[in-house]
């Protein structure tokens, strides 16, 4: 029996992003040894915790009775790990949806038994101007890896490819989710912990800032690798990137349920995604393709992804009066 994986997700008032996440999660993960542990942050979107109810393969669901946005998304991760039993941790958000179908995930665990020094494996679908970026694609793949501030290639023995970040990105994911990161790990850095308000980039209230810097502070010297084969991509529904953000009671952008009744993108086969990979991974632009409805892209074919607006941009309440609910008042720009 491999090793045993949580999939930990975290969820707040986004049905339609939390089924599509699960159900894509079913049909695209083959994995013998899975737990999965869903954390609500006191929805009450109509038919969310009763979907998460009749989920007879989740091992832990874990309710608040109020909203509490400037510690809830630190305090979910949080009951993730403390209840997860798995070695590893797939930490999820509930705005993703798989897009690969097969046994990715064995490669990705096989990785991280045969190297304790890796800390976060990083498996969603980037933006090309995220990759250009941190891999100086410009300049040459080879430069770039080995001088140009990332470093190991790893492969594992399905062939499957990993780079690391090197220099360019502290070795754990601050934020938490998006990662596959070993259990001891988080347990060696202790606990997450929101140092102010939310804001529309940052949905941990500081928590993400406050994990690098402790992580640095402690000394560890791990690596951030990224997967050649992003196997997840971000939902997006709003023409502006927006991707529906829950901050307070207010939900930022358009949000709509999968046109197909399933799922937001097309779903690969490991066969069919492998041809479409490339150095030192395949972009979101690459890979994801939409069912029924249309991404946003600018001028030169990119996607745009966090634009800046105000806390007076265009939103819908969640509910007006729903008691116990914090209102976020000091939203700053997203950024990024």
């Amino acid at each position: 029996m491999p090793p045993r994986v949580t999939i930990g997700i975290v969820s707040c008032n986004r049905f339609h992003y939390l089924k599509a996440l699960i159900e894509s999660a079913r049909e695209c993960i083959r994995y013998d040894n899975l737990e999965w542990i869903v954390a609500d942050n006191a929805s009450i979107e109509p038919g969310l915790r009763a979907y998460v109810d009749s989920l007879d393969f989740v091992k832990h669901r874990i309710y608040t009775d109020k909203r509490q946005p400037s510690q809830e998304h630190t305090r979910a991760m949080n009951r993730i790990i403390e209840e997860s039993s798995g070695k590893y941790i797939l930490l999820m958000p509930e705005d993703m949806q798989f897009i690969v179908r097969g046994s990715w995930l064995d490669a990705f665990v096989e990785l991280l038994e045969t190297d304790d020094k890796i800390g976060t494996i990083c498996f969603d679908a980037q933006r090309r101007v995220t990759l250009d970026a941190y891999f100086n694609k410009g300049r040459g793949s080879l430069f770039s890896r080995w001088f140009g501030g990332a470093g190991k290639i790893y492969q594992t023995a399905d062939g499957s490819v990993f780079t690391s970040y090197g220099s360019k990105k502290p070795g754990i994911s601050g934020a938490g989710i998006l990662s596959l990161t070993a259990k001891e790990k988080w347990r060696a850095l202790g606990p997450f912990k929101a140092t102010g308000k939310q804001t529309v980039a940052d949905s941990s209230g500081g928590g993400e800032a406050e994990m690098l810097e402790r992580y640095r502070k402690m000394g560890f010297r791990w690596e951030r690798v990224l997967a050649q084969m992003p196997v997840a991509a971000d939902i997006i529904t709003d023409m502006q990137g927006t991707k529906a953000r829950i901050r307070g009671n207010k939900r930022f952008g358009k949000y709509f349920p999968p046109p197909d009744g399933r799922f937001y993108y097309k779903i690969w086969d490991m066969d069919e995604m492998r041809s479409k990979l490339s150095d030192p991974a395949a972009s979101f632009e690459d890979v994801v393709v939409p069912l029924g409805f249309e991404l946003p892209y600018d001028a030169q074919g990119h996607l745009l992804k966090n634009p800046h607006f105000s806390a007076d941009a265009d939103f819908e309440w969640i509910h007006p009066s729903v008691e116990g609910v914090e209102i976020i008042e000091d939203i700053s720009p997203a950024t990024g």
